[in-house]
């Protein structure tokens, strides 16, 4: 957890807090982009602010500012930095990708597990109309298959 003051110091960190703010760190910036962004979201609001983003190393953090007297005046924020859960990674890049409700439905029974011949049953449509969504998920996320389609949404 980080703790900010008004002006948006650094009053304190946990060792994780150190760590995650390394990863997002930016060249000569004290906090990272990202926490400012957030704390931004957040300001004023009485509910805690949330976003995700994507490290140095690849793994997908998330991130959540909180005022710590639950008022719109300035005062402290409290911000807390953890692994972003599979879902949320998955939720940013279906909307990345650009696909469609439809290929999003599709692709929620792919990483189900399920065979295009349930899909095709639960849809209400054919196996063949299945298949072609599934072509266009795989032209738009450049992959070739099933499993590395679920292997590239969960992160995997």
């Amino acid at each position: 957890m980080l703790l900010l003051d008004q002006d948006l110091r650094l009053l304190s960190e946990n060792p994780a807090a150190k760590l995650w703010r390394d990863e997002l760190a930016s060249s000569g910036a004290k906090l990272p982009i990202a926490v400012l962004e957030v704390v931004a979201r957040g300001s004023g609001a009485a509910l805690p602010a949330y976003g995700r983003i994507r490290g140095r190393s690849g793994r997908w953090l998330s991130l959540h500012a909180s005022p710590l007297n639950g008022g719109p005046d300035p005062a402290s924020v409290a911000v807390t930095m953890n692994p972003a859960p599979a879902t949320d990674v998955a939720e940013v890049l279906l909307l990345a990708y650009g696909l469609t409700p439809r290929e999003r439905d599709m692709l929620a029974r792919v990483v189900a597990g399920l065979p295009s011949r349930a899909i095709a049953t639960e849809l209400h449509i054919t196996v063949a109309t299945v298949q072609d969504h599934l072509k266009s998920v795989f032209a738009k996320t450049g992959v070739r298959s099933r499993s590395a389609l679920v292997a590239t949404i969960l992160g995997l």
